[in-house]
């Protein structure tokens, strides 16, 4: 990406429309004011002016030309949105017209049509944008529900990166204050920070970082993309929905009841059946089982603590019952997404299905996996749960999760060496390379943090040495 030369591309939404934007940006734009418009100058300014365009858009030589009204907005560097002079065109938002402009401007010398995003990494580039907002306007733009264009707007306006600055800097001072109590450990009267005092503000700052990416935060932020877990009692045909879903066999599939006992996840791609829907992981596990009921040897104990572990990090859960009665399982399922599934709907006594397929308001989907039916309604579903999981204002970029879920988990290593009813630290150094790693995995949307200056502030707090 060339970043010194002039630009120009449509900037309001494709169609017809009453008006149209077009934007052009770099060191030539004050010359096609001057040369297109007749603009002498190139203030900050929202002006009249008069575009000529050749009379057939197929023959340029033709001399006859045809005025065009339209409003000129100037914006001289460094002042405009990417930091370099830019001109911003109102005209009438005729697509045959706006293109015939947007050829006009792209004949200039030195002029060139915007690659996608363009005009937003220069206004990085130039520092007039963070990387948050920039990421904040590529979020809102592919939002399309009220909770993330919240969370959007809050990367755009630099709220999310207040919040995260707030919580740096609070780690920042913990770690200050131990590694203070580490440097005069052997003053016994000296205790910079508590146990209680930090098992608080590390809990505070764990709270918020988890709500700031949902409740999945631990493993699922470390995804990207949503983890979707079959559930159900043994022989509830979970890994034959398993290969029909992906169209193939992976799993391994007999009438025998516990023939899964490994976790299976393969990635499903689910655009053929929900257009603009990307790729899930789905999962296929043991069947649930109680262990009171008997018969449980040691491996079928690891495969039902196993599938346990993997439904607590899933995004969403297909629950399948050839039954449809869908009685409780040999455990309550997590407060996740669910779709319930009426496996094996091809048997003798199932219920009619008919004027069931691409219900998704329907209590189940029935499914028959040899057969096909309602495949594609259960993937188009999946596409609906799986895609809308977090909580409201949650930030679903991935770069925000992977670095929030490494804070994390550095935070619960910090925590748990961390007694709230001692007297003082047990385990200060690990405690404070814990607190390290934990600050430079969020320094990853913050910036780093000055660590000298948070220090003598932190110290001028208390006497030490006195």
């Amino acid at each position: 990406m060339l970043t010194g030369d002039t630009i120009a591309a449509v900037a309001s939404p494709p169609g017809r429309a009453r008006r149209a934007l077009i934007r052009a940006s770099g060191p030539d734009t004050p010359i096609i004011a001057r040369d297109l418009l007749a603009l002498p100058d190139f203030p900050r300014a929202v002006r009249p002016a008069t575009l000529s365009l050749p009379a057939s858009s197929t023959c340029a030589s033709i001399p006859e030309c045809l005025p065009l009204p339209l409003l000129a907005l100037t914006f001289p560097a460094p002042n405009s949105f990417t930091g370099e002079d830019t001109l911003e065109l109102l005209l009438p938002g005729n697509p045959h017209l706006v293109r015939r402009v947007l050829d006009t401007l792209l004949a200039q010398p030195g002029v060139r049509h915007a690659e996608p995003g363009e005009f937003s990494a220069r206004a990085y580039l130039n520092g007039r944008l963070t990387l948050d907002q920039a990421e904040g306007i590529a979020q809102r733009i592919t939002a399309e529900t009220r909770e993330q264009l919240a969370a959007a707007e809050a990367l755009m306006d630099g709220s999310h990166a207040d919040r995260l600055r707030a919580h740096a800097d609070n780690l920042t001072t913990c770690l200050a204050l131990v590694e203070a109590g580490i440097d005069f450990a052997d003053q016994e009267d000296v205790v910079p920070i508590s146990p209680p005092d930090l098992a608080a503000r590390l809990g505070s700052v764990q709270a918020d970082l988890v709500a700031i990416i949902g409740a999945a935060a631990g493993a699922a932020a470390e995804r990207d993309t949503p983890e979707v877990v079959l559930v159900g009692r043994p022989n509830a045909g979970k890994s034959t929905l398993f290969n029909a879903l992906l169209a193939r066999p992976r799993a391994i599939v007999s009438d025998r009841p516990g023939t899964t006992r490994d976790a299976l996840a393969e990635p499903l791609d689910l655009s053929a059946d929900a257009p603009g829907a990307g790729v899930v992981t789905l999962v296929d596990l043991a069947g649930l089982t109680d262990q009171a009921e008997g018969g449980i040897d040691e491996i079928d104990t690891a495969a039902q603590h196993l599938a346990r572990q993997r439904i607590a990090r899933a995004d969403a859960l297909l629950w399948c019952d050839p039954t449809g009665a869908f009685d409780p399982l040999a455990f309550p399922l997590p407060n996740l997404p669910t779709i319930r599934v009426r496996t094996k709907s091809d048997l003798p006594g199932s219920p009619d299905r008919k004027g069931v397929d691409g219900d998704r308001s329907s209590p189940h989907i029935p499914v028959c996996a040899l057969d096909g039916t309602n495949l594609a309604t259960l993937r188009r579903a999946i596409a609906d749960t799986a895609t809308n999981t977090g909580p409201a204002g949650a930030i679903a970029l991935p770069r925000h999760r992977r670095a929030i879920a490494r804070t994390l988990a550095h935070l619960h290593q910090a925590r748990d060496a961390v007694d709230p009813e001692a007297h003082a630290l047990a385990e200060p150094e690990l405690i404070a390379a814990a607190l390290r790693a934990a600050i430079d995995a969020l320094a990853e949307l913050t910036g780093p943090v000055g660590t000298e200056d948070l220090l003598a502030r932190v110290f001028s707090a208390f006497c030490v040495g006195k």
